[in-house]
């Protein structure tokens, strides 16, 4: 949990002449030494090379979409159990509950239609590409595949955490889900999904929470280690 805070090899019989001057050979040395130094400085200036590859993203049998703030959801709208998971893309232990344990909690409880899992966004100041991995989620999003590219954030969060070509990664992962890249450099690149990252960290704030990942069962807030249980408590009260 994550709180807000060769040597060379001389042909026999060929020796360098003794009368003749070493300047053409300094001036040799010279021209590489400059070359190799240039190379250096160049390789430095320029963002790292990103390849794009492919991600089978995991089917969700379940409905998807939007809640009316505007946070992405899987599970049926009238299952008696809703479940908020306030995350960072870029919290480690967010990371292993997305690659770890969200499989089998959306196996049992949100394709059987007893859970709706709600993905709100928290990004936490302190981690610096957090932001911009959220936007891309939304973006994602915006085509319809907001659930793929979440995954996908997770399943590679050490490739792009630390990144100095996080942009340049993060269109490698649109395309590696098939998006449209135009249209997701447009949405990534504009913006336009900043205030509303800024509005959903000040709304988990107000509701209590201070760690990811934290999640809210039907209005109580718990830890990871105590979802499951919350979950079936909650089932219980409902009467499903």
């Amino acid at each position: 949990m994550v709180q807000s805070q060769k040597l060379a090899h001389r042909p026999r019989g060929r020796t360098l002449p003794k009368k003749h001057s070493r300047l053409p050979l300094l001036l040799l040395v010279l021209a590489i030494g400059i070359l190799v130094a240039g190379a250096i400085i160049v390789s430095k200036a320029a963002p790292p090379a990103v390849t794009v590859t492919h991600f089978t993203a995991r089917s969700i049998n379940a409905p998807t979409g939007v809640t009316s703030e505007g946070y992405a959801y899987k599970g049926s709208p009238d299952a008696p159990v809703t479940v908020i998971e306030y995350g960072d893309f870029q919290c480690p232990s967010c990371a292993a509950f997305a690659t770890e344990q969200e499989a089998a909690l959306d196996q049992r409880y949100v394709e059987t239609g007893k859970v709706r899992f709600i993905y709100h966004d928290f990004p936490l100041p302190q981690h610096n590409n957090a932001v911009i991995a959220a936007a891309a989620a939304r973006a994602a999003g915006e085509q319809g595949k907001f659930w793929p590219m979440h995954d996908l954030l997770f399943a590679r969060q050490r490739e792009w955490s630390s990144s100095s070509a996080i942009q340049s990664l993060l269109v490698s992962y649109a395309e590696a889900i098939g998006l449209d890249r135009q249209a997701f450099e447009q949405a990534l690149t504009s913006e336009t999904f900043v205030p509303a990252l800024e509005a959903a960290r000040q709304q988990s704030e107000q509701r209590g929470v201070q760690a990811t990942p934290t999640f809210e069962v039907n209005g109580r807030l718990v830890d990871a280690s105590q979802l499951e249980a919350a979950i079936a408590a909650a089932l219980q009260a409902s009467g499903k």
